[in-house]
């Protein structure tokens, strides 16, 4: 086994995969909660929006348009006490990719938080890409933390 191999086992054993939680209840955590916010984790609890039927056929599979970022966020995996940094590279109203060192098991739960958004995703695609992992990820929950600009940012 080589070094770098030993690396990935470890990183993958490392983060956990969350249980699937019933519906209502915290991804991150499994607490139930009604709120905005889960009163254990403080993890956002809202439903991302969904496209109407009509919209859906022009966003193709992924449900709604994808938005290219470059933007650093913190990755806390369910049951760790401890974020990663990763780069954030693309975000729609369905999902995310973001660059990582480490990988992430596919079904695993982290947390995603930037200066205008913290969610809750599931992990549904993990490769290694030059050098990094890109984690591709769908949204199970969604806040906003700024009026604008976390989906769509213009400048003039």
């Amino acid at each position: 086994m080589t070094n770098d191999q030993a690396r990935s086992a470890y990183a993958l054993a490392a983060m956990p995969v969350a249980a699937p939680a019933r519906r209502g209840d915290c991804p991150m955590c499994g607490l139930p909660g009604r709120a905005v916010s889960c009163a254990g984790c403080g993890a956002p609890l809202a439903l991302p929006p969904r496209l109407d039927d009509g919209l859906e056929a022009w966003a193709g599979r992924r449900g709604s348009p994808r938005v290219d970022r470059d933007e650093a966020a913190l990755w806390l995996p369910a049951g760790a006490t401890r974020p990663q940094a990763v780069q954030l590279l693309d975000l729609s109203f369905s999902g995310l990719r973001a660059a990582s060192a480490l990988p992430a098991p596919v079904g695993g739960i982290a947390r995603v938080r930037t200066e205008a958004l913290d969610t809750v995703v599931e992990v549904v695609h993990c490769r290694a890409e030059s050098g990094r992992w890109l984690l591709h990820a769908r949204l199970l929950t969604l806040r906003l933390l700024q009026r604008s600009g976390a989906f769509v940012s213009a400048t003039a």
